[in-house]
């Protein structure tokens, strides 16, 4: 199971964590929006939409924990 899917659970009502498959063509224009190049990259958007942080390749759940954290924390 996807780490994503898991921090999804853990966050929600709090946070908003989106999976989004990049071989789909509604998606590119989302990711160009945002700069995300490379698979897999791993955005966190504050509650304005911008981007706060930016991961490239693999990460550790922990690490993704701790980014999707400081955005709830700092928009509370």
């Amino acid at each position: 199971m996807p780490i994503v899917n898991g921090l999804h659970d853990e966050f929600a009502g709090r946070a908003t964590v989106l999976q989004l498959d990049a071989n789909e063509p509604e998606n590119g224009r989302l990711q160009q929006d945002l700069g995300l190049r490379g698979h897999p990259t791993f955005a966190v958007l504050d509650g304005d939409g911008r981007v706060t942080q930016t991961f490239v390749g693999p990460q550790t759940e922990q690490l993704l924990r701790e980014a999707l954290t400081a955005v709830v924390t700092a928009g509370q």
